[in-house]
């Protein structure tokens, strides 16, 4: 269990951190969690049409996921 500092702390910290990678554009194209108007949905689609253009071209398609939670 976090005391009220600690999360108020990480709450700053994640706003900070946030803000400076969206400042710099440091996040990657990919990057889904966390921000603004980039859902799930539009992860799943994304990643459905990097397949079947994959499928479609008769080439391979691969990925890596990392959940970091």
């Amino acid at each position: 269990m976090l005391t009220s500092f600690s999360k108020i702390l990480e709450k700053i910290m994640q706003t900070r951190l946030k803000s400076h990678l969206t400042k710099y554009n440091i996040f990657s194209s990919e990057q889904y969690g966390f921000r603004k108007n980039l859902t799930t949905e539009n992860a799943t689609y994304t990643l459905t049409n990097e397949i079947l253009t994959a499928m479609n071209n008769k080439s391979i398609a691969g990925g890596i996921f990392c959940d970091i939670e």
